[in-house]
Parts: C-alpha cells; sequence; structure tokens
C-alpha cells in the first residue's frame, strides 16, 4: 500500500515510493548513472564519510537557514537543481517543481532538456534560474538566451561536464533508448505501474517546448528529443565561456566544475559562480566523488565568486557538512524527483520539508543555529582522529576528589 505523503519520513522513503509508481525505464532514467554507477554510489558514501563535532551549552532556541547569494536571499541554503524530461515523471513536472521551489522560497534552475518552457517558469516562478547545454547552432544558442533574458532569468547556469552523451547501461537496459520508442517489453512492464500508464494516456507524450522552436515543422514529440540530441553536446572550450560571458549580462555560473585549476580559470574569465558536481554520477563513472573536490575548489576561488554543490545528497546533514566544506549554496535533483514521482506537488513539497527539517535539526543538535556560520571547525575529520585511550591522561585521585 502506497504511503501518504506525511507517512514518508525521509528522502529513502520517498525514494521508494517513486520506484512503486514509475515503469521500470522511466524509474531507472530519474535515478541511474554512468557504467558500474561506482559514481553515482561514491557521492553518497563519501558524504556520509564527513563527521560533524557538535558545541554544546549554546543558544539555540531561534535557528536560521538564510542564505544570500547574488543579492538574493532564500530561505534555506538549497535549491532544485535542473533535471531534463520531468514530463516523463509528472504530467508538468518542471513547473510543479518550479512553483514549489518558489512558493519555499528556494531557488529553482530549470533545465536545458526541459519540457516546460523558459517563459512559463518564469512565470510561475520569477527569480528561477536557466541551466543551458550549448548548441552546435549559433542561432539556437542566441535566441535561447535572448529569450531567457526577456522573461527575466538573471543567473544562467552552463553544464561543462557533458562533453559527450555517457554510457548509461542501466537506461540502456531498460529501454530508454532514442528516439524513446516503447518496445513490448517496456510497455509490458509499464502496465504494472497503472496510475503513472492513467496519466500518460491522458495526458500524451511530453513536449521539449523550450527547443520545439527551433525544429522542423510538424516534428513530433519523440523525434524532437533527437533532434535536441542531434544539438548537444558541442565540443567544449574556454572559448565558449569567453563567449557568454560577453553576450549574458546576468549572473554566469559554470556547472561541473571538479578542479582548482578550472574554477581558477573561469575566475579569471569574470565567471560570477561555480557548482560542483559530477552530474551526479550520470556522466564519468571513475571521475572523483563531488563532495571530495569541493574544498581544493573553495580554497582556489571561494573569496572570489559564489561556490556551490550538487551530488549525492540525500539528508540535511549532507547538506551540512557541503556548507561546512566551504559551499555558499547546494543543489538536490533525484530527491525531489523522487517526491515529485511518488505523490506530485505534494510529494515535492514533502521533499522540501524532510530536507528543511532535518538541516534544522542538524543546526540544534551541533549547536550552530545560523547555517551561514557553518565551517570547517564543525567537522571532526579537520581536527584529526580521536586519541587513542593509552593517551588519555586521566586526573590525580586527590583532583577528582576535590571536585566532588
Amino acid at each position: 500500500m502506497s504511503a501518504t505523503p506525511a507517512q514518508c519520513l525521509s528522502i529513502a522513503d520517498l525514494q521508494r515510493q517513486a520506484r512503486r509508481y514509475l515503469p521500470r525505464v522511466i524509474y531507472d532514467y530519474l535515478e541511474g548513472g554512468a557504467d558500474d554507477e561506482e559514481a553515482l554510489a561514491r557521492n553518497e558514501r563519501r558524504l556520509r564519510t564527513h563527521l560533524l563535532r557538535p558545541r554544546y551549552l549554546v543558544d539555540i532556541s531561534t535557528r536560521s537557514q538564510q542564505v544570500t547569494v547574488f543579492g538574493k536571499t532564500y530561505g534555506s541554503p538549497f535549491g532544485i537543481g535542473p533535471m531534463g524530461m520531468l514530463g516523463m515523471v509528472r504530467h508538468q513536472g518542471d513547473l510543479l517543481l518550479a512553483e514549489t521551489a518558489h512558493r519555499n522560497g528556494l531557488p529553482f534552475v530549470l533545465s536545458g532538456a526541459s519540457n516546460a518552457t523558459t517563459e512559463a517558469i518564469a512565470d510561475k516562478a520569477p527569480g528561477a534560474w536557466l541551466q543551458y547545454y550549448p548548441c552546435k547552432d549559433a542561432k539556437i544558442e542566441a535566441d535561447l538566451l535572448r529569450r531567457a533574458a526577456a522573461s527575466g532569468i538573471e543567473t544562467l547556469v552552463v553544464t561543462v561536464d557533458v562533453p559527450l552523451h555517457a554510457k548509461r547501461e542501466r537506461n540502456m537496459r531498460s529501454g530508454w533508448v532514442r528516439p524513446y520508442k516503447p518496445t513490448p517489453a517496456v510497455i509490458l512492464e509499464s502496465l504494472r505501474h497503472p496510475a503513472w500508464v492513467a496519466r500518460y494516456l491522458r495526458n500524451g507524450l511530453p513536449v521539449m517546448e523550450n527547443v520545439l522552436p527551433y525544429a522542423p515543422a510538424g516534428i513530433g514529440a519523440r523525434e524532437l528529443t533527437s533532434f535536441y540530441a542531434s544539438q548537444v553536446p558541442t565540443p567544449h572550450r574556454w572559448s565558449l565561456v569567453e563567449r557568454l560571458r560577453q553576450q549574458w549580462t546576468g549572473h554566469l555560473v559554470l556547472k561541473g566544475i571538479l578542479s582548482a585549476e578550472d574554477a581558477q580559470h573561469a575566475a579569471t574569465l569574470g565567471v560570477d559562480g561555480v557548482i560542483v558536481s559530477n552530474h551526479g554520477g550520470r556522466q564519468l563513472d571513475r571521475g572523483v566523488a563531488a563532495i571530495d573536490a569541493l574544498p581544493e575548489v573553495v580554497a582556489a576561488v571561494g573569496k572570489r565568486m559564489v561556490v556551490m554543490f550538487d551530488s549525492g545528497i540525500r539528508r540535511g546533514s549532507d547538506i551540512a557538512v557541503a556548507l561546512c566544506l566551504g559551499a555558499r549554496l547546494c543543489f538536490v535533483g533525484r530527491a525531489a524527483g523522487y517526491g515529485l514521482a511518488a505523490h506530485g506537488a505534494a510529494g515535492a513539497q514533502r521533499a522540501v520539508e524532510i530536507l528543511r527539517a532535518e538541516l534544522d535539526l542538524t543546526l540544534g543538535q551541533i549547536g550552530c543555529p545560523n547555517a551561514a556560520d557553518l565551517a570547517r571547525d564543525f567537522l571532526w575529520e579537520e581536527r584529526g582522529h580521536p586519541p587513542e585511550p593509552a593517551d588519555i591522561r586521566v586526573p590525580p585521585r586527590e583532583v577528582a576528589a576535590d571536585v566532588q
């Protein structure tokens, strides 16, 4: 029996509900990573290796999660990051997540592979950010940026960690292959998820509306995804960043940075921020965990630009760890996607509530009432290993007696 949103106590609970609701082909698209999915697991595992060092006897009666980034104050130091083809997860999935983020005072980043248009998102969630995958056709790029600026988008997030399409074996095995025409096996398995099938039959195959104006006239929804795939990825060069910096007058962010060298180069070109990310483990399976790359990026450019983080967040305490390591803002992807799949708008709201409540509890437990004050001092491993029992000095007996 499916649990209600209120009965879901963790992101893992929402994940289980999402798996029940979605056909395997769609769930695997949402959940899967590259190759053996070692990077996917590594992201979560490495986050959990960081232990928090609590301080007690602190006044925690009032706690704040507010953070200011690019001149805007958000209710919590996390937002909802870009995820493509959310219309396959839930009808109008992009809009539902954008509205959820806006209602909760969180940043939302619309995917370059979205089903909703930039204009629709900007109308429903003023202040949203736009992710951009550079296109081969310069005219498409110019018009996408023009539309974004005209819609009031102020922050452009350029994803740079997709130089090539990755090998995602889970997707290949479950049938998510272009042009996404379902096989008999996919159809048969989908019938085991009648609620999703009913919504699919009622609403039809979602269209990538943001790129529809640039495709050949009369193109179908399935063929449109192939058209988009023909435009991305492009060969990435630093000249791309230089060009976009000249064209885009708002805040420019690079997503997918994992090295100090790349972060420093971005800073010299006038980039305003970077998101330390390995694409949630969906690109390079032998890549470093994003949380392990975060400290060197912060050390290199943390005083020159806004350093943000994503990849592997499943708990509010994960957000606290990233903030301790220098991130100013975090983004969640799958965590919000699970909620969206499990219960639509109510599930997305529940995902936000879970993470926000867990972060609030963590702040109180470690004696840091203001999330903006999280720093390395709250991480245990930064101070080395605990002493061995033989090294612990026991007070003399007479001192203990005096204390009594």
